[in-house]
């Protein structure tokens, strides 16, 4: 039976649950078709990982080292008995069933805004993980975390018609919220897509991504993410891997293709094609600079800082 991707919607609202689900409610099946066996829908780690990013073998080998190198910068170092993480943009739960799986991580409580994702980690049942259908400024931690990753969600949390302030007022909102759910002294762990050399979603590419696969999403800048943090985390590591991402689109759209009839048979030809084409241009779009990938960790400060650039209501202004 052929399922069609349906078009992205005329009146869009960026990062809501309608478009949440226009791009990651197409199928879990879609997806394992090309993800990896984690279902890890983001840029992998590919240091001293050599191989075709194709196969799946290294492929998850390399998503496996992006989600230790993420929990070493989240604090969650060695075994724990008592480790809990806040996992925000959970996805299928890849992050959350290694941490817990590798005894990092006693407890792993997940964030997601699509159903089909929520309902996939529901059905594993992981013992000591909780997914949540739940955005991130409606979350309410019952105690304090031990530490924060988010990987591949903060290109969700502003929309492309919002000005420069009100986007500043977003990401400062979710880092003052990261530091009201972290333990004194917790640390954090941030990867996402950002704009490099292109200042915003111009020419075909970028209008194709935002009118056919993700409606209504903006990237930040570096600039904005660390005046955004600035009064409520120190930054501990920071590292741009654009050619970690070209790799990884590479091998996921290797995968797709190889699954072309699979593929067509749950979202039919268009959506094949949509999808293919998708994969191929961000690719390019890493090739060149236009984009990066920041992978960031972060402590908290005991006390927000009085005096950095912080935003209040839509306006810069300083910590009261």
């Amino acid at each position: 039976m052929t399922t069609t991707i349906p078009h992205a919607p005329a009146a869009r609202s960026g990062t809501s649950p309608a478009d949440i689900a226009f791009h990651y409610d197409v199928g879990n099946e879609f997806y394992a078709l090309w993800l990896d066996r984690t279902m890890s829908y983001s840029a992998a780690l590919w240091d001293g990982i050599d191989g075709d990013p194709a196969d799946g073998d290294v492929l998850a080998r390399a998503q496996r080292a992006k989600l230790d190198h993420h929990l070493d910068l989240a604090g969650a170092r060695g075994h724990s008995t008592g480790f809990r993480l806040l996992d925000v943009g959970c996805g299928w739960g890849g992050m959350a069933a290694h941490a817990v799986g590798s005894g990092r991580v006693q407890q792993v409580t997940g964030l997601t805004l699509s159903p089909a994702q929520h309902a996939h980690m529901s059905d594993r049942a992981l013992p000591g993980v909780l997914p949540l259908l739940e955005s991130w400024d409606a979350h309410t931690a019952v105690r304090p975390y031990d530490g924060i990753v988010s990987v591949g969600a903060f290109e969700h949390f502003v929309t492309d018609r919002m000005g420069a302030e009100q986007r500043l007022a977003v990401y400062g909102a979710y880092f003052e919220k990261c530091h009201g759910w972290l333990k004194p002294g917790g640390r954090m762990s941030l990867q996402t897509i950002a704009y490099d050399d292109q200042t915003g979603p111009d020419g075909p590419v970028g209008r194709f991504v935002a009118a056919s696969i993700f409606p209504g999403m903006t990237l930040p800048r570096l600039a904005e993410i660390t005046a955004a943090c600035d009064p409520y985390f120190s930054v501990t590591v920071l590292s741009a891997s654009p050619d970690d991402y070209a790799r990884t689109l590479r091998g996921w759209s290797a995968r797709l293709l190889r699954a072309r009839e699979q593929a067509e048979e749950l979202v039919g030809p268009e959506g094949f094609r949509r999808y293919r084409l998708y994969l191929r241009a961000s690719e390019s779009t890493f090739l060149r600079r236009a984009a990066t990938l920041y992978r960031i960790g972060f402590r908290r400060r005991d006390e927000p800082l009085r005096t950095a650039p912080a935003v209040r209501g839509g306006a810069v202004g300083s910590v009261s």
